[in-house]
């Protein structure tokens, strides 16, 4: 199953225009997920969007960058003036804000699988990411809009998921800036359950 699949838009143009789309992305598909009729889960926790990690203030402001990157979009990649602002951007998304309301919460969040290495054990942690091609090609997701999925051996989890797999993960939110090697995240999910997402019919 694909829900969207804005990914070609970073496979080619130059590194600035990724950006833009980039941050388009995060303000108009961050939860292209949870608006979609996904079949509820009988006895799951309660859900959230990836919307609810989004700190209202930093979005404002991300928002206002966004239109002055877009002033920039004529400077070519690999100028000083474009290796300046893309610098400046990634050390905000790096250190976006989390949002606390639901950190010790049992939650369940669907996303898109980043797997960070090829070992496929049910322990192995993998990234949650809100669309698809996050990760995957440049530039990350902001910290934010970043979870790291940590299972252990009780996790249920039906299969190990691919990459870019599209998942629910049942699971404890913690607040968790960790630099791995597909991006900075923001939360951990420490994960009683990796399901796979299913619309209803």
């Amino acid at each position: 199953m694909q829900i969207s699949s804005p990914s070609f838009v970073f496979a080619q143009g130059p590194l600035l225009l990724r950006w833009l789309v980039a941050l388009c992305l995060l303000f108009s598909l961050s939860s292209v997920l949870s608006l979609a009729q996904a079949r509820p889960t009988s006895g799951a926790p309660p859900e959230i969007s990836w919307d609810d990690l989004i700190d209202e203030r930093w979005a404002k402001e991300m928002q206002a960058e966004m239109m002055a990157l877009g002033r920039l979009g004529f400077l070519k990649d690999g100028t000083e003036a474009a290796d300046r602002a893309m610098e400046k951007l990634r050390r905000k998304w790096d250190e976006a804000p989390i949002v606390r309301k639901h950190l010790g919460q049992s939650i369940r969040i669907p996303g898109y699988v980043v797997p960070l290495d090829a070992d496929r054990s049910k322990q192995r942690e993998f990234l949650l990411v809100p669309y698809f091609g996050a990760c995957i090609h440049t530039p990350p997701p902001p910290a934010n809009q970043i979870i790291l999925v940590s299972p252990n051996s009780q996790t249920k989890m039906k299969n190990l998921p691919e990459s870019m797999a599209t998942v629910w993960v049942h699971g404890v939110l913690e607040e968790a800036r960790v630099t791995t090697s597909q991006g900075v995240t923001g939360y951990r999910l420490v994960a009683s359950a990796v399901l796979p997402y299913e619309e209803k019919r």
